[in-house]
């Protein structure tokens, strides 16, 4: 994917300088709020894509059709967590397995592998995998800094996070971009390293800072591409669109209540069982976001709101799985 990011000037110097580390979340979730209210009106720069819903991949796409028949069910779902935080961590990650137990519901838990904020214990992990829950790469640090490096320093993360994947032992080996951070090298990077899935591109971005005309426009697992020099290439990991607005993004960026986010979500997930495709959540177990124990029961709420549209619900290493089988890549 050729992707234009243009971050904020604040936000490139904040992250270069290493504040944003030491920033507490209030400030800087507020500092966000802030940003969706200066943001350009549609009619200035680059047209913005719709949201929550921008479905023109799957208009375009003659497979769509094909590929509603995947599923078990009339559609998917994923639900996962990015651990970005000490307490996520320590508190949040233990309190989603908690309900989702309760529930009868596995996720996938995205990890930071050299966080600076908590160190992983290895049996934690493999006891989630014992479990059914699905373990990812959520970068190889959090600290905001990965789309402004060089392209080798990039490299050096991803295949440093793919090699703490393989010291865990994980079935699988998937990423998240931290921040939802994309680059032109990227995909690329992830190929080379192994990665057997990524879900860090939104169907339609309309909050993270320097994406705001991005998207991969569809509901549908694909294989993205990559530029090589002069050529295009298709990669044989699966891209898991995040076709959910996450949590973060309706909580600091559009200031919503609980009941306006649970009508979002319901909502766009109606869409997306309308149109046979997966919906994928990221809902943090961060102190400062679902993790907060305010909105414990706002998550068990849609977790039965889930429940209730009868979708197949299944992991992100389970999916990549399955679909590669059902639909493998085509490789240049």
């Amino acid at each position: 994917m050729d992707i234009q990011y243009t971050p904020p000037a604040a936000m490139q110097l904040g992250v270069g300088l290493g504040l944003v580390e030491y920033i507490p979340f209030q400030i800087r979730d507020s500092f966000v709020s802030l940003l969706s209210i200066l943001r350009p009106k549609p009619s200035a720069g680059p047209k913005r894509r719709n949201f929550p819903i921008d479905d023109l991949a799957d208009r375009l796409d003659p497979t769509t059709e094909e590929k509603k028949e995947f599923w078990k069910k009339d559609f998917g779902v994923i639900m996962t967590h990015d651990v970005d935080t000490r307490e996520g961590y320590e508190y949040g990650l233990s309190k989603f397995v908690e309900i989702e137990r309760q529930e009868d519901i596995v996720s996938t838990f995205n990890i930071v592998p050299s966080s600076s904020a908590y160190n992983l214990d290895p049996d934690l992990i493999t006891n989630l995998v014992r479990d059914g829950f699905d373990i990812g790469m959520h970068g190889l640090h959090h600290d905001g800094k990965f789309a402004f490096l060089s392209d080798e320093e990039q490299r050096t993360r991803i295949f440093e996070a793919a090699k703490r994947a393989k010291e865990l032992n994980l079935p699988s080996i998937g990423y998240r971009a931290p921040w939802l951070h994309r680059t032109k090298k990227m995909v690329q990077y992830l190929t080379e390293a192994g990665f057997e899935w990524d879900s860090s591109f939104p169907d339609t971005d309309d909050s993270t800072p320097g994406y705001a005309v991005t998207g991969s426009r569809t509901v549908f697992p694909f294989y993205p591409l990559y530029r090589e020099g002069e050529t295009w290439k298709q990669s044989p990991m699966l891209e898991i669109p995040v076709s959910m607005p996450q949590d973060w993004t309706l909580l600091y960026y559009y200031k919503l209540s609980e009941e306006s986010i649970l009508r979002v979500w319901k909502k766009k997930m109606e869409y997306i069982k309308s149109k046979g495709g997966v919906a994928g959540f990221i809902i943090h177990p961060d102190q400062e976001d679902f993790g907060h124990p305010k909105y414990h029961k706002a998550y068990r709420s849609i977790l039965k709101i889930i429940k209730a549209a009868d979708p197949e619900l299944i992991t992100c290493s389970d999916l990549a799985k399955r679909w590669k089988k059902k639909f493998p890549p085509a490789f240049n």
